[in-house]
């Protein structure tokens, strides 16, 4: 069995518990849950950290870690604990806060038709569970609930092509590294086969339009994926804000199973996984961490 040991600087023995309870015990019931050999486990997991920076100077960190159950081929159930420390400037205070943010659980449903360009069309529920501190802005104290719809082509064998749109049912935001808010976001990706095990996507994802006085929050990134062995991928992403609250700079490094589907549509893009880590909660108190919409395809 192999073991990622990941480290975050700042970080608490707390948080190396979790994700070293993920990847040791996990896996094993992915070996015992799958479908047969020529199919893909029922059970997925992945493990991301990183950093982002804010114009105001706050500095996030985060590690987040994910575990999807496959009831039907194309439908699944994932949820993605994180852990997010964030650092305050003198100009804000200074000091930090760190802790559990608020719980994102998904069910997402996609179908492949067998035409050209291979049109793969997606649907997902999202629920935010109120476990995060809202004192230090980890948490919205409250249920939220998001719904998005995606579609992606295929025009060549190595490329393909993604769009998506959603909209949160209700006043919440979940962990992201655009600004908080609760206008409908949209994101357009793109993503080729560079080698037979390496995999390329650029992103723009954002807000489609915005009642924020700063304006819309959005940013482009860019994922890169290796298979390293299996259904095991390694994925690094790096995003900048171009606009509204969006962090200006983020970094993320992520490894797992969930991953393996590199052109999936929902949680398991690389530009989804990419916005979704590192941690989110409310936007209000000093303890905000400048959190974004919950996500779907």
């Amino acid at each position: 069995m192999t073991v990622l040991c990941v480290s975050v600087t700042g970080s608490s023995m707390t948080w190396r518990f979790i994700i070293l309870n993920l990847l040791l015990t996990v896996p094993a019931l992915a070996q015992d849950s799958s479908m047969s050999a020529h199919e893909s486990p029922r059970m997925a997991v992945g493990v991301t950290t990183g950093t982002m920076e804010f114009s105001d100077q706050r500095v996030q960190q985060g590690v987040t870690g994910v575990v999807r159950y496959h009831i039907l081929r194309a439908v699944s159930v994932a949820a993605s604990p994180t852990v997010a420390r964030v650092a305050f400037p003198s100009s804000l205070g200074g000091g930090s806060v760190s802790g559990l943010t608020d719980l994102p659980v998904e069910l997402a449903v996609d179908h492949a038709f067998d035409l050209s360009w291979t049109p793969t069309v997606g649907l997902s529920l999202g629920a935010s569970l109120p476990v995060g501190d809202e004192q230090v802005g980890f948490g919205t104290g409250g249920l939220g609930a998001n719904v998005g719809v995606g579609l992606g082509l295929s025009p060549i064998e190595p490329l393909s092509l993604h769009l998506g749109v959603g909209k949160s049912l209700n006043d919440y935001s979940l962990s992201s590294a655009l600004g908080a808010s609760s206008s409908a976001w949209g994101d357009v990706e793109t993503s080729y086969q560079l080698l037979d095990r390496v995999e390329a996507t650029a992103g723009i994802d954002g807000d489609i339009a915005s009642h924020d006085s700063i304006g819309p929050s959005r940013l482009v990134a860019l994922s890169l994926a290796v298979n390293a062995f299996g259904p095991y991928t390694v994925t690094v992403s790096g995003g900048h804000g171009l606009s509204g609250a969006a962090a200006r700079w983020t970094l993320v490094v992520g490894f797992g199973s969930d991953f393996e589907g590199i052109k999936a549509l929902g949680s398991s893009s690389p530009i989804q996984r990419f916005m979704r880590s590192l941690g989110g909660g409310s936007n209000s108190g000093r303890g905000s961490v400048n959190s974004g919409h919950g996500r779907g395809p």
